[in-house]
């Protein structure tokens, strides 16, 4: 293809130079011509060859100049790499038994998988650099091209070492290893032309570096051949190298679209423009050809296949930068139409080749013919599982459900037909049958469920039936699914082997830049745990490959795959860690890539092991015996080549390190048994099976290290023994597992449970005389006996007398005890060293005991009496003991040197021999004074010199600083002793004491800079933290045990779903905000990883306390399935806010956000599975908040006096309803109290059965208190508030119900439900009553006053309880609720004194607000954490005092309405008088509270005007932007109900026109009110009016944050990324607080004042359409305008089916045009979904017709009441 160059010359700055310059002479094209009179001579053309002037170049930046030197020590590296590739690797000398032949297979196999991933990277990489370079090389990320090159450099470098050892061990095999070499030097020297051409200073043409890009692919693709690794089928890349040139193709018509479009365009600005645009799109076209060509043969690899997605970007972004010039260029519409076709060709091309690298991701083509089928089944029945209370989604899916099994029939069916078996034959139409009856079961289920939508009990059984279809799935297609499951795993091992392979490799090109050595270390030892596990993992990759069918080879591979997880993720965490210390950028750049990489590879490999480890999990104990025999087999072979002489070692293997890894692997042998035996004990088959694999692993560990051992041993009967006792274990272990097999099956027979203990006891056995044929290890026994045979003298009764005289028998007795002393010091020395250093030196420690221990007898001797000589004995006695243990320790810590104390065991052993020789020293020598003190001294100088020359070993437990306290008090007593110390100690107690300091300072300068560097990792998109944070909570959950848990099930389970109902509202907020405010998406996924964290903290007792182990694990799965769903939505989010515009990203967050609301939905069904009944139990109590929330909403229109009767109905027509509904509803409680301690099944359907019903009542009431008309607002307040105290019962009651679920009858909780229960029925008899009463002039006052009365005791009941309140508030807050009580008190007084029912409701109301609010702000003031204890019992006091006292006064105006006589009147003034002195002693508490500074809250009304205003605009801006907001193109021809989104919009439009109105009219009023003088402008009267003016700010606050939210989700709405319920919420949120707005703006005015006046607004209620004029009509109007546009907005939401499927919905981009066919093809899919959907309610408006024609007659007069 012809390559357009692009030349760039940007000089900033004038240049000095000759303006002579000199003149080009150059021959013409053709030689000379002639010249011919007469005739014109032939035109002179001139070809220039070659480049194009590129100006003068400016210097290099310094980003290019860290490239260049980057490039430059990149080449070096290439060139030494490529001069190793002469020579093979010298192999050392192999055998020929088993373990040989494995060794020299596996190291094939490990050395293939390293190069594939090294020329994986080298691609990569190249890629890369052909799309980093791409453009102007002013914005070329240097810094990410130098990181290229460098992933490049040290690749091939680790490459060429591994291809040495693999053409060495190919020669050793007869292959052909000189071709390999030559493959390799072919690469070394095409990247080494690559890093040229990619030179920042480099003149050559742009072709040449994409020539030598194309180069490297090619070399690689060879070298992948030579070493049979090409690991794509070569139709594949031959289909994707047409597909690329397809992509090329289509750009190419665009360019000439493009370039029509420059010839017709006049203006010259705007044709360069198009130029530009088109010149852009060839070259980022022919890039991606190049990048095609390089990253083809290794396409399968995920970073490759990354590269080439990179590539196909940038050729959308130009396609798009074409149409965007064209359409900035020119109206000409044929021309434009033109582009746009052309430019969705280039899109749909792109779409072909991006899918086509996308199906290689998913692991290529389906296995068998039953793949697809059975993947649709098990999704589909999780999304049925999921969507349990939604029947129409739960219909929807069980028809795909229904095609997906019958598909799967058809094709078991037609595999039977063709089988030649008739066994095979007859098993798979066996299991067609009971497929296709669990799907005719499941049909019949789903038509029960479709039939009666409201039905949960036909939604169960779909459930049921959806279960049972899946496992019959799972019996009919277990092969496939498990062949599937474990081709996924091949893949992420594949995936996770190569990106350790990477990260170890940028791990050590980073050494060097690295300046941190600490940090360096770390990283090197987790690298090296990692690389010892690689191996395992290629192994088991390999084996599973290579024996499809074996289950041991799979069962090898999940334990690899699992083995493999713990040690990769501390890798990458040790990598991370180590990136902030690598000076050379490109490096810590390659190595954080690499990590990344490395830690999405292990999310995928965790994954995809765990649903490995369920398909194969039931073979797991005779994959283990086959296992464990094969070893016996391989270690009889090892013998029979040791017969013969020929037993070598393995390459690496080396005496020290197979004891070593013996000693180990016993251990761990011992630990895996006595996990099988607990598992046999518990009898669950699954887990002894992976207990059995564990052994059987650790087993294959001892038996390596047995043959390693006797390998490196000369001696052959050693090597003859070492092996025998391995084969012992073997055998040993063998009838072990055999047993644990046959146990399993009898839990609990006393007989097998005994056999298998004797069994394990026989292992045991054979393990030690294992460890004890180690060398050094029978030295040391040999040493323990002759230790044990020398002691045996001292149990004589008498020694015989000594011939030495006592100074000759004390020289002698510590000259053996130095002897001793200097042994025990080297015995300690050499536990840490070879085995043949222990074998000598416990040899040595013997030899100088037996001296010591003769040395001792003759001193005894000397000793004239009894006494004397026991004593002697009784030291040397404790010398033998504290010998025994110091051998016992050195020979424990030769076996096991990585355990932990045997160290600090060792070292207290040889510090109790020397004290024990001291001590016996000190009694022989009591006789010299002073001589003991200093043999002492020495002695334990001798002892501690050891320990100095062991600087990195513990010796206790304190830390640095307590170390460097302990050595500065040590340092000073010995300056004490020791003049001359003294100024030294000075000193350093002076700079300890700054270095403490400058430790503070540091500490402290850290701590900042990690909260600085949180907030501004959230807000820059810096996601690896957050990512990190998830990770790390998602592998907790697979930790070991944690302590028991201190809750129930339940109490965890209710934390989880508010959590999780907590992320999915974080999502939505994300996916919205992604499209309107980008920036607060840092936010969002910061609060989003913390919510994780708490859910994830949750999951784990959620697990230990479930019902059964199973449910456990599967909520552990689902939390953690969420969390990688997490991570992804915040890398996304993280990558979105770097580039808010790119359009890609923005989708591929979408589409993770509806992920994790699925994977949410799959935690809560988990949940729900556990405990079913308390589920439902939370999602009641939950529906029944959100009732009691919109009832208070209802409460504040009636006070504002705009709940308006509809039409000219009464009270009457609403008043049987009301009583039959609350009549439904103590049934249901009944019921439910009943089921608290039955099964959960009847516990779920009681809760979900009286949610329906409240939910019934409040509608009902809030019609009825509608029809009694706006103009008697105190009686609709008295009804509402009725059926919000039976809400309020009801929630408490589901909550005790929750809480006493599964108890015996006498526990608390129980006992708490029936209080519960009492409370609920006392409130349906008071709503009962009150409904009665309501339409009674005479007596709806009294009820009214009855009715609160109850309330208020009720609300004393919760105060009193020592529950803490859900969240505390300021005393401020608190006194302004006091207010409150005074004016109830004087409106009681009124009303008793004036008898009138009307006085007696307003009383009842305010009565009920009041004390409600005081007790309310009491408690929460009093549990501030600033109160203290006295000062929070003595504010609870008062609260109750003036609660109980408000009850006296409300019982005394009952009285006195029943018996009005003047002398109760009289007594209304004392009763007022103690509510009064108990209010001012609550003020004087809520002083206390703040104690000396108390400062009077600050008077509110002052800034109110200014932020009524202040809200005003805000929501005038809000309007503003909802104006600009376009919906989604639709056709117009279309049916009406196509146009959600314009109703969506409207509604919305016209709230925000209400609500503006509203808020400027109550600034209005404001002002009015402060001119009047009825409200002060100076804070005189604060404790008057700030509630009101505080009320007013408060509420204009929230309509104008209420509105901005709902603008928020209407955008997103239209734009089809939010859901119905965000929308329809917001709503709701802006009546709410309308009506808040409207009671506030009441409060003050007078109706007929001009404040009021000034209130005004004309609606014209059509539709939506709301215009504003002013004056004519009043306050109601406002409130009714917003009202009823927010209702509207609610219906069309509900109506709007864009939210139903909105995942599959395409999105056509406005900008390309075409996509006509999809758009018709979807109208008429749409339209035919509706008919059906209508003529399906007209289906059930008949059946329902019918039923009631069946009805007795006295139900149907019933019903019509």
């Amino acid at each position: 293809s012809t390559v357009l160059q692009q030349q760039f010359n940007r000089v900033g700055k004038a240049e000095l130079g000759s303006v002579a310059l000199p003149a080009i002479m150059r021959t013409g094209a053709g030689g000379p011509e002639n010249f011919q009179v007469g005739t014109m001579p032939q035109p002179q053309l001139q070809i220039t060859s070659g480049q194009m002037h590129r100006g003068h170049m400016p210097p290099l930046t310094s980003a290019q100049q860290a490239l260049t030197g980057t490039i430059n020590s990149s080449m070096q590296a290439v060139q030494a790499a490529q001069a190793t590739l002469d020579d093979f690797e010298t192999l050392p000398p192999l055998g020929q038994d088993a373990a040989s032949k494995a060794w020299r297979k596996n190291k094939m196999d490990e050395s293939k998988h390293e190069i594939h991933s090294q020329v994986d990277a080298i691609t990569a990489g190249t890629a890369s650099v052909v799309n980093l370079t791409a453009g102007d090389p002013a914005d070329t990320d240097y810094t990410a091209v130098g990181c290229a090159v460098t992933t490049i450099s040290s690749n091939l470098t680790e490459m060429s070492k591994g291809v040495k050892l693999l053409a060495a061990l190919m020669e050793d095999e007869g292959g052909n290893g000189r071709q390999l070499l030559q493959a390799a030097k072919n690469l070394a020297s095409a990247v080494s032309d690559l890093l040229k051409t990619a030179q920042p200073a480099s003149a050559e043409p742009r072709q040449n570096l994409l020539q030598a890009a194309g180069l490297v692919g090619q070399t690689s693709g060879e070298l992948l051949q030579q070493i049979g690794e090409s690991d794509t089928d070569p139709r594949f890349q031959d289909m994707l190298m047409q597909l690329a040139k397809a992509v090329a193709s289509a750009a190419a018509a665009l360019v000439l679209k493009a370039k029509n479009v420059a010839q017709k365009t006049e203006d010259s600005a705007l044709q360069t423009q198009v130029i530009a645009a088109a010149t852009q799109c060839a070259l980022s076209t022919s890039q991606l050809v190049a990048c095609t060509k390089v990253v083809a043969p290794t396409i399968s690899s995920p970073v490759c296949q990354e590269q080439l997605i990179e590539a196909g970007k940038l050729v959308a972004k130009s396609a798009e930068g074409c149409v965007e010039a064209s359409k900035a260029a020119t109206n000409d519409d044929q021309l434009l139409k033109q582009v746009g076709v052309a430019a969705t060709a280039v899109t749909q091309a792109l779409n072909d080749l991006l899918q086509h690298i996308k199906q290689h991701a998913l692991g290529g083509q389906p296995i068998g013919r039953y793949d697809q089928a059975t993947d649709t089944i098990l999704n589909v029945t999780e999304n049925i599982f999921s969507s349990m209370g939604d029947a129409g989604e739960m219909v929807r899916q069980a028809r795909i459900l229904a095609q997906a099994t019958s598909d799967l029939v058809n094709a078991i069916k037609a595999d039977a037909e063709g089988e030649t078996d008739l066994e095979n034959s007859r098993k798979l139409l066996s299991a067609a049958k009971i497929l296709a009856d669990a799907t005719a079961k499941m049909v019949e289920a789903a038509k029960g469920a479709a039939a009666h939508p409201d039905s949960e009990e036909q939604q169960q059984r779909l459930r049921e039936a959806a279960e049972g279809l899946r496992m019959a799935t799972n019996a009919a297609a277990q092969n496939a699914i498990k062949k599937k499951l474990v081709h996924k795993l091949e893949h992420a091992a594949k995936q996770a082997a190569a990106s350790a392979t990477q990260t170890i490799a940028a791990a050590q090109h980073a050494a060097s830049s690295n300046k941190n050595p600490a940090a360096q270390q770390q990283l090197v030892q987790s690298c090296k745990v990692v690389a010892e596990q690689i191996p395992m993992l290629v192994q088991g990759v390999r084996g599973s490959q290579s024996q499809p069918d074996s289950p041991s080879a799979q069962l090898a591979l999940i334990a690899a795959s699992q083995n493999f997880l713990q040690p990769g993720g501390k890798m990458v965490a040790a990598a991370k860690a180590t990136v902030p210390t690598i000076t050379d950028q490109a490096s810590a750049m390659q190595l954080s890539q690499c990590a990344k990489n490395l830690a999405a590879a292990l999310a995928e490999l965790r994954t995809a092991a765990q649903k490995a480890q369920e398909a194969c999990g039931p073979l797991e104990i005779d994959s283990a015996l086959g296992l464990v025999q094969s070893l016996e087999r391989d270690l009889q072979e090892a013998k029979a080549a040791a017969r013969d002489g020929k037993l070598k070692p393995l390459p690496g293997e080396t005496m020290e390190k197979c004891a070593q890894d013996l000693g180990n692997s016993t251990k761990a042998v011992s630990s895996a048994i006595a996990h099988l035996l607990g598992e046999v004990a518990q009898g669950n088959e699954n887990y002894t099976g992976i207990a059995a694999r564990d052994v059987a692993q650790a087993l294959r560990s001892l038996s390596q290290a047995a043959r390693g051992v006797a390998a490196s041993t000369p001696d052959p009967q050693a090597q003859s023994a070492m092996l025998d006792c391995a084969s012992d274990v073997m055998d040993k272990a063998n009838n072990l597992i055999e047993e644990a097999r046959k146990a399993v099956a009898k839990p609990g027979d006393p007989e097998s449970q005994q056999r298998l203990a004797q069994v394990a006891k026989a292992v045991s056995q054979a393990l030690s005389r294992c460890v004890n044929c180690l060398p050094g290890q029978r030295d040391v026994d040999a040493a323990i006996r002759m230790v044990g045979e020398a002691s045996k003298r001292l149990l004589a009764d008498s020694f015989p007398p000594s011939t030495k005289s006592f100074q000759e028998a004390q020289s002698q007795l510590n000259q053996a005890a130095a002897g001793l002393n200097q042994s025990a010091n080297e015995l300690v020395q050499a536990s840490r060293g070879t085995p043949q250093d222990l074998a000598k030196s416990s040899g040595k420690f013997g030899q100088d005991f037996n001296e010591f221990l003769q040395a001792g007898v003759e001193m005894a001797s000397q000793s004239p009496n009894k006494e004397d000589q026991a004593q002697v004995v009784s030291n040397l006695k404790s010398i033998s003991m504290s010998s025994s243990k110091l051998l016992l320790a050195a020979k424990a810590l030769s076996a096991d040197p990585t355990a932990p104390n045997l160290k600090n065991q060792l070292a207290a052993a040889a510090r109790a021999v020397t004290d024990s020789i001291n001590q016996l020293i000190t009694m022989c020598t009591q006789q010299a004074p002073g001589q003991k003190e200093c043999d002492n001294a020495l002695r334990e100088l001798e002892t501690v010199k050891e320990l100095l020359e062991n600087p990195t070993q513990t010796v206790n437990d304190m830390s640095y600083f307590n170390c460097l306290d302990s050595v500065m008090e040590n340092s000073k007593v010995l300056g004490e002793s020791m003049a001359g110390i003294s100024q030294n100690a000075k000193n350093t107690a002076h700079t300890q004491e700054a270095l403490e300091e400058a430790v503070q300072m540091m500490k402290e300068a850290v701590e900042d800079l990690t909260t600085t560097l949180n907030e501004a990792a959230s807000a820059a998109g810096v996601v690896g933290g957050m990512v990190d944070s998830i990770t790390q909570a998602i592998n907790q959950l697979d930790e070991g045990p944690m302590g028991e848990p201190e809750g129930t099930f339940v109490d965890y389970q209710t934390t989880m779903v508010k959590t999780a109902k907590a992320i999915a509202v974080t999502v939505q907020e994300m996916v919205t905000k992604s499209t309107t405010n980008p920036d607060e998406l840092g936010i969002l996924a910061n609060q989003l990883t913390n919510d994780y964290g708490q859910l994830a903290q949750e999951a784990k007792p959620a697990a230990l306390t479930a019902e059964n182990e199973e449910i456990g694990s599967h909520i552990k799965r689902r939390v953690q399935e969420l969390g990688h769903g997490c991570a992804a939505l915040v890398t996304k989010a993280g990558a979105l806010q770097c580039s808010p515009s790119d359009a890609y990203t923005k989708k591929e967050l979408i589409e993770s956000a509806r992920k994790v609301s699925e994977k949410v939905s799959h935690v809560l069904a988990a949940l729900q599975a556990g405990n079913r009944g308390t589920q439902a139990c939370i999602t009641a109590a939950s529906a029944v908040s959100g009732i009691i929330a919109d009832l208070d909403t209802t409460i504040m229109f009636a006070t504002a006096g705009t709940l308006n009767r509809e039409n000219s109905e009464t009270f009457a027509d609403h008043r049987e309803g009301i009583l039959k509904t609350a009549k439904a509803l103590v049934e249901d409680t009944k019921v439910l109290v009943q089921n608290a301690t039955a099964s959960q099944e009847k516990l779920a359907q009681a809760a979900q059965s009286s949610v329906s019903t409240i939910t019934r009542l409040a509608e009902v009431v809030k019609l009825g208190a509608a029809s009694l008309g706006s103009e008697d607002p105190e009686t609709q307040v008295v009804l509402i508030n009725a059926v919000k105290d039976v809400a309020k019962a009801l929630g408490d009651l589901i909550g005790a119900t929750k809480a006493a679920a599964g108890k015996a009858g006498d526990d608390p909780a129980v006992y708490q439900l029936k209080n519960s229960a009492k409370v609920m029925v006392t409130n349906v008899t008071s709503l009962l009553k009150t409904v009665k009463a309501v339409e009674d002039e005479a007596t709806k006052g009294t009820r009214a006053l009855e009715a609160t009365i109850e309330h208020i005791r009720q609300e004393l009941a919760v105060f009193s309880s020592p529950v803490p309140p859900a969240k505390v508030s300021t005393p401020e807050d608190f006194i302004r609720m006091t207010k409150g009580i005074t004016m109830a008190t004087a409106k009681a007084v009124a009303a008793g004194n004036s008898c009138r029912q009307e006085d007696v409701i307003a009383t009842a109301n305010l009565s009920r607000r009041a004390i409600a609010d005081m007790l309310r702000a009491c408690k929460e003031a009093a549990y501030h954490p600033e109160v203290s204890g006295d000062v929070r019992q003595r504010a609870l006091r008062f609260g109750k005092e003036c609660a109980d006292g408000y009850l006296e006064l409300l019982e005394h105006v009952l009285v006195i309405l029943q018996k009005p006589t003047h002398e109760l009147k009289q007594q209304l003034a004392g009763y007022s008088k103690c509510v009064a002195s108990s209010v001012t002693e609550l003020i004087q508490a809520a002083e206390a509270m703040k104690g000396t500074e108390w400062v009077d809250p600050e008077d509110p009304t002052v800034i109110a005007e200014n932020e009524l205003l202040g809200a005003a605009a805000a929501i005038e801006a809000a309007a503003k932007k909802l104006e600009q907001l376009k919906p989604r193109a639709k056709p117009k021809q279309a049916d009406e109900s196509l146009n959600f989104e314009e109703q969506i919009l409207e509604a919305a439009k016209s709230i925000a026109a209400a609500t503006s109105a509203l808020v400027k009219a109550a600034s209005a009023a404001q002002r009015e009110l402060v001119a009047q003088g009825k409200v002060g402008a100076i804070p005189a009267n604060a404790v008057d009016d700030g509630q009101w003016s505080q009320g007013l700010i408060s509420a204009a606050r929230m309509v104008a944050a209420a509105t901005n939210n709902l603008c928020e989700a209407a955008n997103a709405a239209v734009q089809g990324h939010a859901s119905e319920e965000k929308l329809i919420s917001s709503a709701k949120q802006v009546a709410a607080s309308t009506a808040q707005l409207l009671v506030a703006c009441k409060v003050k005015a007078d109706h007929d004042s001009e404040a009021m006046k000034r209130l005004q607004v004309t609606v014209v209620p059509r539709g939506c359409d709301l215009t504003l004029l002013y004056p004519p009509s009043l306050l109601q109007a406002a409130g009714n305008a917003v009202k009823r546009a927010s209702d509207n907005l609610v219906k069309a939401a509900q109506k709007a089916a864009a939210f139903q499927d909105h995942d599959e919905t395409v999105v056509v981009k406005e900008k390309m045009v075409g996509g006509i066919a999809q758009i018709i093809a979807a109208q008429e899919e749409m339209l035919r979904k509706e008919r059906e959907l209508e003529e399906a309610r007209k289906k059930l408006a008949m059946i329902r017709q019918q039923q009631y024609k069946f009805l007795p007659s006295e139900l149907r007069d019933e019903e019509q009441n």
